[in-house]
C-alpha cells in the first residue's frame, strides 16, 4: 500500500495542473433531496435509496455527463449554467423551492420529474396537490395506486422522442406505483392498470384503455417538462427492464437538448466527468464494465476499447494538445476551435484526457 500511494501521489504531482478545476461543464443537473432522503416514506417494500440508484443508473448508462445538485442550491445563480434538471422521486420541497423551479422554467430551463415529486412540503406535510402541479401541468386525481409486484402497463397513443427505439408494439412496461393524474390533451402513453401474471385464465388486464396519462410531457417556450406519475427509476433498477431506461434516458436527452457539452461513443458501461482547469480542459473517464459493479467492490478490471470523445469549447478558447494522463501519452485530435474530437483508444480502469487551451 506505501508503494501505491506513492506512486498515485507522484504522478498526481506530475499533472497536478489538470486537476485544480475551475467548474464542471455538464449542462445536466440531478437534484438530492435531503430532507427526502431523511424524512419520506416510500409505499410498502421500497427503498428511499432506489429512486437515486435508479435513475444513476440510467444516466451512467445513458453516457450523460451530470452534476449533483443539492436542494438547497436551487437559487437562481447556482441553476443558470443547467439547461435541464432531474428530480428523481423528490418528494419533500418547500414552496420556495417550487418558487425557484417555477423561476427557472420560466427562465427557459427544463425539468423531469417522477412520481411523488413536490407532493410533500420540507416539513414532510402532504400537499393537496402537487406543489409543481402548475409548472408540469398535472393535477392529482387519487391517492397513490400500488400493484404488488405486478406493473402497470402503458399504451402508445402517439409518437414522442421520448419513445425513439420503440416498434412493432403498442404496449412498454409502466412502474410499481403511481399518483393517478387527470387526463391531459394528446397523451403520449396511457396506463393500463396493472393485472396478475398467475393463473393464466386471469391475466389479462380488467380495463384494456384508459384516459390516465402514463407520462406528461409538454413545451413551454424553450422549456422542456416531463412528470412520470410513475416509480420509473425504482422499478426500473429493481427489474433491470432495458424498456424503462431506454425511456429514462430518451426522456432525459429530450429535455436536456440536442447539443450536449461533451459525448462519448463506444462499448462499455462509464462514467464521465467534465471540468475546466487550471491548464485547459479534462474529461474524466472510469470504466464500470464489470459483473460486480453493483457490489460496491470490484474483483478484477475489464478493459474497453476505443472511445471517442466529442466535445463543445468556449469560445474564444482553441486546444494545443491533448494528453492521456494514465497512459502518459500524446494523442490525434481533430477540431480545436468551437469543438474538438478524439478518440481514447483503451481505458482500463481510469484514463483522463487532459486538453492543453489557450
Amino acid at each position: 500500500m506505501v508503494g501505491a500511494g506513492g506512486e498515485y501521489f507522484n504522478w498526481m504531482a506530475r499533472h497536478d495542473a489538470h486537476f485544480v478545476n475551475k467548474r464542471s461543464i455538464a449542462n445536466l443537473g440531478v437534484v438530492m433531496g435531503q430532507r427526502t432522503q431523511l424524512f419520506y416514506k416510500p409505499p410498502h417494500g421500497a427503498l428511499m435509496r432506489e429512486y437515486m440508484d435508479g435513475m444513476y443508473y440510467a444516466l451512467l448508462e445513458g453516457r450523460f455527463a451530470f452534476d449533483f445538485v443539492h436542494e438547497d442550491k436551487l437559487a437562481r445563480e447556482d441553476l443558470s449554467k443547467y439547461s435541464a434538471l432531474v428530480l428523481p422521486n423528490t418528494a419533500l420541497l418547500s414552496d420556495e423551492q417550487c418558487g425557484q423551479l417555477r423561476a427557472y422554467v420560466e427562465e427557459g430551463g427544463s425539468l423531469l420529474a417522477t412520481f411523488e415529486t413536490s407532493m410533500f412540503s420540507e416539513r414532510n406535510e402532504r400537499r393537496s396537490d402537487f406543489g409543481l402541479a402548475d409548472v408540469f401541468g398535472i393535477r392529482t386525481a387519487g391517492e397513490m395506486v400500488g400493484t404488488t409486484g405486478n406493473a402497470y402497463l402503458a399504451r402508445i397513443e402517439r409518437q414522442h422522442a421520448i419513445l425513439n427505439g420503440f416498434s412493432g408494439t403498442s404496449w412498454i412496461p409502466g412502474a410499481e406505483n403511481r399518483i393517478p393524474v387527470a387526463p391531459v390533451e394528446e397523451p403520449i402513453l396511457t396506463v393500463v392498470p396493472g393485472f396478475v401474471a398467475y393463473p393464466p385464465e386471469l391475466s389479462y388486464p380488467p380495463q384494456a384503455r384508459t384516459n390516465e396519462p402514463a407520462v406528461v410531457a409538454r413545451q413551454k417556450g424553450k422549456s422542456r417538462l416531463i412528470y412520470f406519475p410513475g416509480d420509473i427509476e425504482r422499478t426500473m433498477w429493481r427489474s433491470g427492464h432495458t424498456d424503462l431506461a431506454r425511456l429514462l434516458q430518451n426522456s432525459i436527452r429530450w429535455v436536456a437538448g440536442a447539443n450536449p457539452p461533451v459525448t462519448i461513443e463506444g462499448d462499455g458501461v462509464i462514467e464521465v466527468f467534465a471540468w475546466e482547469t487550471q491548464a485547459g480542459f479534462t474529461v474524466h473517464v472510469l470504466n464500470y464494465t464489470n459483473p460486480a459493479m453493483h457490489r460496491g467492490w470490484i474483483r478484477n478490471f475489464y478493459p474497453i476499447g476505443g472511445q471517442k470523445v466529442r466535445m463543445s469549447l468556449p469560445q474564444g478558447r482553441r486546444v494545443t494538445r491533448v494528453e492521456l494522463l494514465r497512459a502518459e501519452t500524446n494523442i490525434p485530435f481533430t477540431g480545436g476551435a468551437g469543438t474538438i474530437e478524439f478518440t481514447i483508444p483503451r481505458v482500463l480502469d481510469y484514463e483522463v484526457a487532459a486538453l492543453y487551451a489557450a
